[in-house]
Order: structure tokens, then C-alpha cells, then sequence
């Protein structure tokens, strides 16, 4: 296993980085989107990446194992004075490279960033399914605070979402 760079995406990335996420959108159901929700080409895709660089305290990083992008996480820090402090967090890792610490390096390098722009709180929503999701969370000191019932339809089913969040300066 070669080691993996994590890093935030530029515009140059767009076509890698818009590959990996029909990927990931496609093999799994336990994200938000469908395939055809997300960047509909690269172009888009070179769209989105240049917003994440416009817009105060919002990020993408990818995971790069060599040039192939494997994983991806994503903050959207809060746009006014009293919400600026937080940010939401979406993660995903392709199948491929489950259980190889690309989930985690991909939540340190969004807290890292985080803290650099000054945001002491992140929060996210896990499935309620998504155990090993929920697992890897937990273990980096998110705490569940409520849960979000019935909130998706998902392969037929309604699906409770959990909330979590993490004090980027709290002790644990």
C-alpha cells in the first residue's frame, strides 16, 4: 500500500476528482447524494472546487493514493458572525481502500484545517446503519446528540440519521 497524501483540492484536480465521486456515489448508498446530484461533469466539478476556494471557511480535501483520488471530506464553515465558529462535515472513502485509515486521515486533516480558521465546532450526520462510520467518529471524539428519525429514504427504507458534533477545543 503506497501512503496517502491528503490535501486540499485545487481546480487542476477537477476531472479526478469528479471520477471519484461517480465512483463512491455509485458504490455505495450509505451518502446523501445519488451519482447525478453531485457535479454533472468536470466542468462543474472545476466549478464546485473554485466555490470552496471563494467562500470563507469552507473546504474540500481529497485523499490521493499516487493520482488516483480515493477519498474525500468536505467542511462548510457557518456564514455569519454567530454561526461562524462551526462547520458541517461530510466524509467519504471508496470501498477499495476501507479500513486503511483514509476515513480518519481525511477527519484530522479537517480538523487541522479547522482550527486554522478558526472554527471550534464540527458536526455531522451518520446513517444509523453505518456502523463502521459511526464507529471511526466516536473513536475521534465526536459525541452523538440526537437523532434525526425517518430523515432519508434509502434503498426502500426510511433511515434515521445520527447527529454528532466535536469541540475542536475540548478536552477529551
Amino acid at each position: 500500500m503506497s501512503e496517502i497524501d491528503y490535501r486540499r483540492a485545487e481546480v487542476e484536480d477537477a476531472e479526478a476528482v469528479y471520477i471519484f465521486g461517480r465512483q463512491l456515489l455509485s458504490e455505495t448508498s450509505l451518502m446523501l447524494l445519488f451519482p447525478d446530484e453531485r457535479a454533472k461533469s468536470v466542468d462543474d466539478m472545476r466549478f464546485v472546487i473554485q466555490r470552496f476556494h471563494e467562500m470563507p471557511r469552507h473546504f474540500l480535501i481529497n485523499a490521493w493514493d499516487d493520482d488516483l483520488c480515493v477519498g474525500e471530506a468536505l467542511c462548510m464553515g457557518g456564514q455569519f458572525l454567530r454561526n461562524k465558529h462551526g462547520g458541517r462535515v461530510g466524509v467519504g472513502v471508496l470501498a477499495t481502500h476501507y479500513g486503511q485509515g483514509v476515513g480518519k486521515g481525511l477527519m484530522e486533516e479537517i480538523e487541522r484545517i479547522s482550527t486554522e480558521h478558526e472554527i471550534r465546532r464540527l458536526e455531522l450526520t451518520v446513517m444509523s446503519h453505518n456502523e463502521r462510520a459511526h464507529r471511526l467518529y466516536l473513536s475521534m471524539g465526536y459525541r452523538d446528540e440526537g437523532v434525526n428519525r425517518q430523515s432519508l429514504f434509502v434503498d426502500g427504507e426510511w433511515v434515521d440519521e445520527i447527529m454528532m458534533s466535536k469541540l475542536l477545543d475540548e478536552d477529551v
